[in-house]
Formats: structure tokens, C-alpha cells, sequence
């Protein structure tokens, strides 16, 4: 069963450490009125960094929900259902090819029958998604469709904010605002850049102010190595 499903929690997920913004709340406002839904799916689309699989992530700790990895179509999507648990497709991408649809298919009327939810989650809106077979696109057209969208200054600070006080340091919010302006405006990238911050302060013993980041990226680094 680990072939197909992935049962890993690679991080500790908790519905506190996720920021709540314009760009997200319908989002957050759907996944919270589970199993409370119109259908038993839901779509979630955006760009890369807007925090899908985080909430994602959320929604399975919730709901006792798996990730169904790629290998799963090797296989009877009724093999999916012998356990009980609900499913997400991180990638519902990596589920389409053309030959397998019918496969995705299935696993919609077996998880109607069987009573079980999911998450669909990909990049693109599912209006552009290669889907060529008809009765799998109607069935795709009754799902709810959730965009999570990049966030904003007013979010970033948010997270940013979140993830200082994680690591236990006092940053000002003026700090914080040179700091988006400076690396790629992404959670995991902050979260990088701000343990290398930390663990540099501590060293030589001084506070994070604007000094100490110009300092930082003058002379010390370049920006754009780091985040990678």
C-alpha cells in the first residue's frame, strides 16, 4: 500500500501556522465546513508557493486523509478504498494522461459509492487540465473550484511575522518589509532565510536590523544563492 499512497508527514502541520489572508480564506472557510460539502471533492489551484500542500496537508490531519501517489495507476482504484481514509491528489497533473482517465474515473463513482472525500490539487485551473474523456470531464465540472492566490504585502508580513516568532526572534515589521523585498516572496523561502538570519545573529551576538541585513547581503552572500 506505501507504493500508492504516501502516508509521510514531513513536517508538523497544525491549522495555527497557517496565516489566513484574502488570498486564502475561501479556501480556509470550504476545508473548515467539512464534511459538510455540496459534493464529496473539492479543486484547489494556484501557483507554486501559495501554500496548496500546506493546507492541504491540513485537510489530511483533519479528515484522516493520504496522499495517492502516480503508481496508484498501476493498480485498481479499488485497492485505494481498503482502508479507511480520504485521498489527495497533490498533483491531479500526474493523473491525466490520456490513457489512464478512465482510471480517474472510477476512483470518482468508487468514492461516491463508498462515501470518501478528496482533494484535487494542481497549478493550472481545471479549464485548461488534457481531459478528453467526456464522462470524466462532466464529472470533474460538478466539483467546487478554489483558487489559492499569490499573497500579498499584508499576508507576507503575516507570515513572516509568524515564522520570526516561531524561531523566537523580535524583528520589526520595517525589517520585515526589506527583507520580502529582497528574497523570493515565498513561505519556504522566508522560513530559509530567516533560520540563516537567526543562526548568524546569535553568533556574532547582535539583533536583526536593517544594518545587520544590508550588512548581510552586501558583503557576506549573494540573495539568490541562498534561497535555492
Amino acid at each position: 500500500m506505501q507504493e500508492i499512497l504516501n502516508f509521510a508527514q514531513t513536517e508538523s502541520l497544525d491549522w495555527r501556522d497557517f496565516i489566513e489572508g484574502e488570498e486564502n480564506v475561501a479556501v480556509i472557510r470550504f476545508l473548515a465546513k467539512w464534511p459538510d460539502w455540496p459534493t464529496n471533492g473539492l479543486i484547489i489551484y494556484g501557483e507554486s508557493g501559495t501554500g496548496k500542500t500546506h493546507i492541504s496537508g491540513l485537510w489530511a490531519r483533519t479528515t484522516n486523509a493520504v496522499s495517492v501517489l502516480p503508481e496508484s495507476l498501476r493498480h485498481d482504484p479499488r485497492k485505494l478504498f481498503s482502508m479507511e481514509c480520504n485521498f489527495i491528489f497533490d498533483n491531479i497533473d500526474d493523473f491525466l494522461d490520456t490513457q489512464r482517465q478512465d482510471w480517474m474515473f472510477h476512483f470518482f463513482n468508487i468514492a461516491a459509492e463508498k462515501k470518501r472525500y478528496y482533494l484535487l490539487i494542481s497549478r493550472h485551473h481545471p479549464s485548461v487540465w488534457p481531459v478528453t474523456l467526456g464522462d470524466l470531464r462532466s464529472r470533474l465540472f460538478t466539483l467546487p473550484v478554489l483558487r489559492m492566490q499569490n499573497p500579498g504585502e499584508e499576508l507576507m508580513i503575516k507570515i513572516a511575522g509568524k515564522l520570526s516568532r516561531d524561531l523566537g526572534i523580535l524583528i520589526h515589521n520595517n525589517v520585515l518589509e526589506y527583507l520580502l523585498n529582497t528574497v523570493d516572496r515565498s513561505a519556504a523561502s522566508l522560513a530559509k532565510i530567516l533560520q540563516i538570519l537567526n543562526a548568524l545573529s546569535l553568533q556574532e551576538k547582535k539583533p536583526i536590523t536593517l544594518p545587520f541585513l544590508r550588512n548581510y547581503f552586501r558583503n557576506e552572500h549573494n540573495c539568490r544563492d541562498i534561497i535555492k
